[in-house]
């Protein structure tokens, strides 16, 4: 698998790069990859998996990552708001594609058209949204830049989390698959969006609070460690139950025109 882009990190911001894992954290790492290997081939097994999978990528773009954008918005420097709605924009389009992957399978799905809008999250992905306002909330006060650098920070690492769901996704089922185009394009953006978190970062800390910021980093991998196993495990629960469903079709190859 693939590390995700890490280059132009200057000198005292290592903690923005993908750590090395050793010991457990190494251990449930690969882990949770071989379970989320076996819980995608069950949801690609059925028509109705392929449009939960779907829909998962769905509700994290319009949810997850519009939520810590209203974050970003609070009074962000003239220099990030350009940025900022490229990114929204790129994550919008991102979800239109998802809603419209989910209806040439047979589903409902309509992107939002706002962030009001957005389906909620379910309960699991609501405690891990909470755990991140309660981050932002506790480091915001140690920054010049207040909640701006913990809201960015949690941002990077959900791209970077993104961009390792989407380069074991498209490794899986390989390019001739007809959602590979989609997810390949997804992916490219979310790569870009890792090296412009990354950069504005590096942008907003000085270098006095360096230390508290990879303090931060590591805070925040930790949350994204301690709710993964759970996840690939109620991933893989879903595939099979759907596979197994008296009448589960299986999926039927569709071309997807990015």
């Amino acid at each position: 698998m693939a590390a995700e882009p890490a280059d132009d990190i200057a000198a005292g911001f290592d903690c923005l790069s993908a750590p090395t894992l050793r010991g457990w954290p190494a251990l449930q790492a690969r882990l949770v990859h071989h379970v989320k290997r076996a819980a995608l081939r069950q949801l690609h097994a059925s028509n109705a998996g392929e449009m939960l999978l779907l829909r998962f990528y769905l509700v994290g773009e319009e949810s997850s990552e519009q939520a810590l954008q209203r974050e970003l918005r609070i009074a962000p420097p003239e220099w990030l708001v350009r940025q900022l709605d490229q990114h929204l924009a790129d994550e919008q389009h991102h979800a239109r594609l998802f809603a419209q992957a989910i209806v040439e399978r047979g589903g409902n799905a309509q992107a939002a058209a706002s962030p009001e809008e957005a389906p909620q999250p379910d309960w699991f992905s609501r405690r891990k949204l909470a755990r991140w306002q309660a981050l932002i909330r506790r480091h915001a006060p140690h920054f010049a830049h207040g909640g701006l650098v913990p809201a960015y920070a949690i941002g990077l690492s959900a791209e970077q989390m993104a961009s390792r769901i989407l380069q074991r996704h498209c490794a899986l089922i390989g390019p001739q698959h007809a959602l590979h185009q989609l997810l390949s394009r997804v992916l490219a953006d979310e790569d870009r969006h890792i090296r412009l978190c990354s950069h504005t970062l590096q942008r907003c800390v000085a270098p006095h609070e360096q230390a508290r910021l990879a303090q931060l980093m590591r805070e925040v991998r930790d949350t994204e460690r301690g709710f993964g196993v759970t996840g690939a495990l109620g991933m893989w629960i879903a595939g099979v139950a759907l596979r197994l469903r008296p009448g589960a079709t299986r999926p039927v190859q569709h071309q997807h025109h990015a």
